[in-house]
């Protein structure tokens, strides 16, 4: 049985840590709003120990290898949590994801509170992206920092960081839902691994600037190479042209997992509603991201690339007109898309 004051918590800490994400786990019906609210927490609390740089990088990849054993443990997960909120008990660390990590019992508790086919549905997920994100600051450790170099690293990490989540959802949906008949489920899981990549690309564009401050760079150095320019060229020119070429080269990246991620969505019964909307809204949301990340010379500022909250709401009311309709939904894709095709056109003219 969930404990009602650690749920409320979990459910104010959700758009504390994601508004874009929250918005869509919102409009999800019960027990689905919490299982997979409560599973992004988690996500969101591994993520931010892999993150914290400042942190030791033999702490945080001991505690990051920790978790898979300890997490889901009646008698282990209280101790885990303590120990997190410990490693985040100093006060310097000041941000939302922070005081998130310093309540992690109260997560935890709502975790163990789920049914045993929920726990069981997010546990291989959450183990591998432990499991990854161990393997990262693991890279710290060897003095290599995080610098990846070309598309397959690309897909490594995003599939430790996101794609787990994409096989997470699939078993949820299956878990709740009669309609996601086992043949449906089979679809589902060959495009899930595409569906969280995608969305985690535009993530990764909204976050360069606070990246590069931590010392790390997750744009691959091949789009630099091939657009004649280098990572501190850029910090130190944000709005030298050759910047909007290199992000043209990750969203032809991108593009295709996008396309990937709209046949994931609409592979799901018209019937469920909130798990389509739950989809394709942050689909459409990373393809106007993408947009505007190029429509700019400062292509790595968070402010240019916010979608605003007016347009949030038109989105929103266009998608949920179309949800049950796989030909609006995909027109609604394809107009989306083309702007991004247009912009990757014009960015890649301008070379100097």
């Amino acid at each position: 049985m969930l404990p009602l004051a650690d749920r409320d918590y979990c459910r104010a800490a959700l758009p504390a840590v994601s508004r874009t994400f929250a918005l869509g786990i919102e409009l999800l019906r019960e027990p689905l709003r919490d299982e997979i609210g409560v599973a992004y927490l988690i996500c969101r609390i591994l993520d931010t120990i892999e993150d914290t740089t400042s942190l030791p990088p033999e702490a945080r990849a001991a505690m990051l290898e920790s978790w898979p054993l300890a997490f889901e443990d009646p008698h282990n997960w209280p101790m885990l949590a303590a120990d997190v909120e410990g490693m985040f008990a100093s006060p310097s660390l000041d941000g939302t994801d922070h005081e998130l990590c310093r309540n992690a019992t109260r997560v935890l508790r709502t975790f163990h509170g789920f049914r045993q086919g929920a726990r069981d549905a997010q546990r291989q997920s959450i183990i591998e992206m432990a499991k990854g994100m161990a393997e990262t600051v693991r890279r710290e450790l060897r003095g290599e920092g995080l610098r990846l170099q070309d598309e397959e690293d690309l897909k490594r990490y995003c599939y430790y960081v996101a794609g787990t989540v994409g096989k997470l959802l699939c078993n949820e949906w299956a878990l709740d839902r009669k309609s996601v008949t086992p043949a449906i489920k089979k679809a589902l899981d060959e495009r899930a691994v595409s569906f969280g990549l995608g969305l985690q690309v535009t993530n990764i564009l909204k976050g360069v600037t606070d990246d590069i401050a931590r010392g790390v760079a997750y744009v691959p150095h091949k789009l630099f190479a091939a657009a004649g320019i280098d990572l501190q060229t850029l910090i130190d020119n944000p709005s030298d042209p050759r910047g909007r070429e290199v992000v043209a080269g990750l969203a032809e990246m991108t593009l295709i997992w996008l396309d990937e991620a709209l046949e994931y969505t609409v592979t799901i019964p018209v019937t469920e509603r909130d798990i389509r909307l739950f989809c394709a809204l942050p689909l459409v949301f990373a393809l106007r991201t993408l947009a505007r990340s190029l429509k700019t010379t400062d292509v790595f500022s968070e402010s240019v690339l916010k979608i605003t909250r007016d347009e949030v709401k038109q989105i929103h009311a266009q998608v949920e007109a179309a949800i049950a309709d796989n030909t609006a939904l995909r027109k609604i894709h394809q107009r989306e898309r083309a702007e991004v095709i247009a912009e990757i056109a014009s960015a890649k003219s301008h070379r100097p």
